[in-house]
């Protein structure tokens, strides 16, 4: 029995080393792609860039570094709606990078499309920009220590001999559990963004947008490549699409890609 119990050991061990010996090979892969795909972008071969940028993609790769990798790749190439698919995808997982959205601001510069968007209540607003300030991951943080700091509080108002101690203590820490509120639903709201796949990206030169979905439906407006669209509902090939003025329509779902 306690030879059956050393070689188990034996045998996982030499599996959990097989496994560690996997997945080091694979970075070490993963790490000469990336260098290769940074030479050629770094000598303006942007297709040999892409390529193997997108290999990464293809093997489960996802990084904010990657898209936006790629997005620079496709606009040197002056591929314009890729490279806006691939800034919203950098966006969405990093919001408080100011390099991707200043690049995706400049793409957007090139698209044919200039769509009025419906004006938002100037509160809305606001606190859309505050929640991009950070990503999920430091609102989440920002949460646990405006938690943290508002249980001392207590603590404090808890154990106060002075009645005007424990009113401020209570007050101050009432003011941190809000705020540890707001940061919680801005890190879920931003989590819940960068996994949801309702928006869009227009990717071939042109997209007609019809009243119904079927080909022989009346064209009521074209899309150029580039233009962000959200998507409402989908049936077989087409996608019932809004753009930021408020006008919908279907649209062949093989003209655009989910961000």
């Amino acid at each position: 029995m306690e030879m059956k119990r050393i070689l188990l050991a034996i045998a996982l061990v030499c599996f959990t080393a097989s496994l560690w010996a996997q997945e080091t090979e694979a970075s070490r892969s993963q790490a000469a792609i990336w260098k290769s795909a940074e030479d050629a972008y770094a000598v303006g071969d942007f297709e040999g860039a892409i390529r193997e940028y997108q290999s990464l993609e293809n093997s489960g790769a996802v990084s904010s570094s990657l898209f936006y990798n790629l997005a620079n790749a496709y606009y040197r190439k002056g591929t314009v709606g890729k490279a806006i698919l691939y800034y919203e995808r950098a966006l969405k997982l990093d919001p408080a990078d100011k390099d991707i959205r200043n690049n995706l601001e400049m793409a957007r510069l090139q698209t044919l499309d200039k769509i009025d968007s419906v004006p938002q209540f100037i509160l809305v607003e606001w606190v859309r920009n505050l929640r991009n300030k950070l990503s999920s991951n430091a609102w989440a943080i920002v949460s646990l220590v405006f938690l943290a700091i508002s249980i001392v509080l207590l603590l404090l108002y808890r154990f106060s001999l002075s009645s005007s101690g424990r009113k401020f203590y209570f007050i101050i820490a009432m003011v941190g559990l809000a705020l540890t509120l707001f940061s919680f639903l801005f890190s879920l709201s931003l989590a819940r963004q960068a996994t949801g796949n309702d928006t869009a990206v227009v990717v071939e030169n042109i997209g007609s947008v019809k009243s119904s979905p079927a080909a022989g439906g009346n064209s009521i407006f074209v899309l150029h490549e580039g233009t962000k669209v959200k998507i409402l509902e989908s049936v077989e090939q087409w996608s019932k699409i809004e753009i930021q003025d408020g006008r919908q329509g279907w649209i062949k779902t093989s003209d655009i890609e989910v961000i």
